[in-house]
């Protein structure tokens, strides 16, 4: 993530687009805006991939708003926590 990213605008620009709204304000909660949990796991993914930072699920459940998850998305940038890649499994269970 580099210095000029506007975190806060790509965190709400994720959130309107998985929660299907026009806009969030900081003072918005994910939950509040009638987001749920496999929406929570999309906008965790989504915003791993845009921001290359290792924001968890635990992350976005425990913010009460966008400016708080931002916060905390923060936090973690500037402890240097990167995105570990997503594992991909393929084949049915009990297979390799």
């Amino acid at each position: 993530m580099t210095a000029t990213t506007d975190v806060e605008g790509v965190v709400a620009a994720v959130w309107a687009d998985v929660l299907g709204v026009e806009r969030v304000a900081p003072t918005d909660g994910f939950f509040a805006l009638g987001g749920y949990s496999q929406q929570a796991v999309r906008a965790v993914h989504l915003l791993r991939d845009r921001l290359g930072v290792a924001v968890t699920l635990r992350d976005l459940m425990s913010a009460a708003t966008l400016a708080d998850f931002t916060a905390a998305v923060r936090a973690r940038a500037e402890a240097g926590a990167p995105a570990r890649p997503v594992v991909r499994l393929t084949g049915r269970r009990g297979t390799r």
